[in-house]
């Protein structure tokens, strides 16, 4: 271990002193300079992490004119924003040189709900994200004779169906993208529609359980890997029916 003399380490913090003192004083310079000076009005918005919805959309519900929006109201746009059904947060920051940056996250949509002659986007929480105003086109559709609340879908029926298909999709995710439609019959019977490989009618039974998605999953492999023909799958018995 060496032993550095009292005077070179006061010569080493001597040297150093000065440089912190010229570094925060350029950090110093430049925030006068930027912050210091004139702000300009604002004059353009600038957006960020929008995905389905879409500037014209947002201003006309912030009740500005979407082709040239009345800039001097922006201090209530964040409020005004943070209302919006399909918006999880929103940050507004006023730049000096003269526009908004305005951060949206959005909140995520998981199934649509089909109920009577509506359609509902609803998130993980079954909130209502829009309403007849699907922006989302690649979700599954699940419809029956859903409870609609004010702000959410209600009941145990929606509840447990979209637990049981979160479930089954997190297990099986290239059903994802082949379930067009899940439909609760009145009758209590589950009916499954299919767009990929190709339209087909799936008939699920009364239960729907992860075994069901299981067997669904099993049969379209092996359909695929026989090159079988069918319209439909009949899943209610112990072996897959097709026809």
């Amino acid at each position: 271990m060496v032993d550095t003399p009292q005077e070179i380490k006061e010569k080493r913090f001597g040297r150093v002193i000065p440089i912190l003192l010229v570094l925060s004083g350029l950090i110093a310079l430049g925030l006068v300079f930027r912050w210091g000076r004139p702000v300009k009005p604002v004059a353009r918005l600038e957006w960020e992490g929008l995905q389905y919805l879409s500037p014209p959309d947002l201003l006309v519900y912030l009740g500005a004119d979407s082709e040239s929006p009345n800039m001097g109201e922006w201090k209530d746009w964040e409020k005004k924003l943070s209302n919006h059904p399909r918006i999880h947060k929103v940050r507004i920051t006023r730049d000096p040189d003269g526009y908004l940056l305005i951060h949206i996250e959005e909140k995520v949509a998981e199934f649509v709900i089909h109920v009577g002659s509506s359609l509902y986007e609803v998130d993980e929480s079954l909130e209502i994200l829009s309403r007849d105003q699907v922006l989302n086109t690649h979700l599954i559709v699940v419809s029956g004779p859903f409870s609609v609340g004010e702000q959410k879908l209600e009941g145990r029926q929606i509840f447990d169906i979209t637990k049981e298909m979160r479930y089954a999709l997190s297990l099986y995710p290239a059903l994802a993208t082949r379930i067009s439609e899940l439909v609760a019959e009145r009758d209590g019977n589950y009916t499954m529609y299919l767009k990929s490989p190709k339209p087909m009618k799936v008939f699920l039974g009364d239960k729907l359980e992860l075994n069901v998605f299981r067997k669904l999953y099993a049969s379209l492999a092996y359909m695929e890997a026989e090159s079988i023909k069918a319209v439909s799958i009949d899943l209610r018995g112990e072996d897959a029916v097709y026809h």
